[in-house]
């Protein structure tokens, strides 16, 4: 591949991969298959652990935070599934509808505008309560790969709405990186949808419409072009959407 991975990181996006592709590939139930995912999604917490110390500790997100949930996240539909799922059976009939009430009210802020004018919105999450995450369990996996070792860096850049100081680290967001990558690419290889959606619209949609998910276990677009990820207007039309290339055959 060419992604820019160190020799480890390559190594983890292959057996990450791999392993999530067989057992996809392997499980006849349909309704087994978001379990798989959520499974791979502790691959983010061995990955973390395994970085060096030294990037470990210079981690400095903590908890009620929050600036990073003011930015578009762009998800692939499994994702959202997760989300919806850990929402639906932990939240309360009351809090279920006031999420359903905030995702629509994003859904309807974003419709219709590029991918700048939406990031200029700073519309915070709609399941962030205090700082936190209410999700954080069963969050997206670009919320699971994002470690910031300057806070004042993070508020500066939303405050300013551009990515002018480096808060990444590099150690630790490879290996990130390697691990979406992987598991994402493997969901593709399947033949599942592999179209970027707006994790707010889909959410939205996800919680309204239960054919969402029988869409995607037949292997059809999960969501509506309404929910999809904006790209730059240069973009080609299928820019963002993961296409299975037999890198786990």
């Amino acid at each position: 591949m060419s992604t820019g991975f160190s020799l480890e990181e390559e190594q983890l996006f292959e057996k990450t991969g791999g392993a999530v592709f067989e057992r996809l590939r392997k499980t006849r139930n349909p309704a087994d298959l978001l379990g798989v995912l959520r499974q791979a999604h502790k691959r983010f917490d061995r990955a973390y652990d395994s970085a060096p110390a030294t990037a470990r500790a210079a981690v400095a997100c903590r908890a009620g935070c929050g600036t990073c949930c003011h930015v578009p996240v762009g998800v692939q539909a499994h994702e959202v599934f997760i989300a919806a799922e850990f929402i639906q059976t932990r939240y309360s009939p009351e809090d279920l509808a006031a999420v359903i009430d905030r995702v629509a009210a994003h859904r309807a802020a974003f419709a219709g505008r590029t991918m700048d004018e939406r990031a200029a919105l700073k519309t915070p999450c709609a399941l962030l309560r205090d700082g936190s995450c209410t999700i954080y369990e069963a969050r997206p996996e670009t919320c699971r790969s994002h470690h910031s070792h300057n806070l004042d860096g993070c508020r500066s850049n939303l405050e300013s709405g551009l990515d002018v100081i480096d808060v990444l680290i590099p150690e630790i967001r490879g290996r990130m990186f390697a691990v979406m990558l992987g598991i994402d690419q493997a969901v593709a290889e399947v033949g599942f949808d592999g179209q970027a959606y707006d994790f707010g619209s889909a959410l939205h949609e996800a919680l309204t419409d239960a054919m969402c998910v029988v869409r995607w276990r037949q292997r059809l677009p999960a969501f509506p072009e309404s929910c999809r990820e904006v790209g730059q207007p240069d973009d080609a039309p299928d820019a963002g959407v993961i296409r299975a290339e037999g890198f786990f055959q």
